[in-house]
């Protein structure tokens, strides 16, 4: 079964489309959470993916944040923007329907290929929506990100071939334990210095994984971000993520 993972998407439609045009075709579509925030047309970015039906689809931190109005809990030095964007263009832009959608997705997911089971998730398993399974940590740090408590002392990974994963804005594709961690990177809002949309293709019946990288007009994307009148200086910051693939 070849599977489509896409994740990030932060209210970037042009980048979603440019993904679904680069890859035409799929058996399963897999999104990974974070539809809104940041990006200029998150109700566009919510009936897109409605429209396209995909197979599986887990919430996000920035979902849950606006599905119920709290704290996205993201890095410190983007929840001001994550503040601010949630404010002045997700809840300007988003109707009822689409929030209430929001409170809908689950927050883990899970699914078998062949023998293999499949874990699905925004963060981590320890911490469906706000944890950060990045490649760096040392490897008990990594067992205990796939200890699906977030309570536990000491690391009992998920028993899980393969778990998906989101948040971190950044490809991955590494062994811990008996898994193998894949994430797509973030359609909408790559973080990793490449700027162009990311996602992943996975063959789950014979174990590849092919990450992608789509160009798109980032620019028309910016021009849409200035025609909602934001704030001067979040507008710097939004336009530099979106052509540099990075923080600042």
């Amino acid at each position: 079964m070849i599977v489509l993972v896409v994740s990030d998407i932060h209210g970037n439609a042009d980048a979603l489309r440019a993904v679904v045009e680069r890859v035409g075709r799929w058996d399963a579509l897999w999104v990974l959470g974070d539809l809104v925030d940041y990006g200029p047309e998150p109700h566009v970015v919510i009936d897109l993916v409605r429209e396209l039906r995909p197979d599986l689809i887990v919430m996000g931190n920035h979902d849950n944040a606006v599905a119920y109005n709290v704290d996205c809990m993201c890095a410190p030095e983007l929840h001001d923007l994550s503040e601010y964007t949630r404010q002045m263009i997700s809840y300007r832009l988003l109707g009822p329907d689409q929030i209430a959608w929001l409170r809908t997705l689950p927050k883990v997911a899970e699914r078998t290929a062949g023998s293999a089971r499949v874990y699905v998730v925004h963060g981590s398993p320890r911490n469906p929506l706000y944890g950060y399974l990045r490649p760096d940590l040392p490897e008990r740090e990594l067992l205990l990100a796939l200890t699906p408590s977030p309570v536990a002392v000491r690391p009992k990974p998920i028993e899980a071939g393969v778990v998906l994963v989101g948040h971190t804005h950044i490809q991955v594709d590494l062994r811990v334990g008996g898994s193998r961690v894949v994430n797509p990177g973030s359609v909408g809002q790559p973080r990793d210095g490449d700027p162009r949309a990311s996602y992943a293709v996975v063959d789950l019946e014979n174990s590849r994984v092919e990450f992608g990288r789509v160009e798109y007009d980032i620019w028309r994307v910016v021009r849409k971000l200035e025609q909602l009148n934001l704030d001067t200086k979040y507008l710097a910051r939004l336009k530099e993520i979106l052509l540099s693939g990075r923080v600042g």
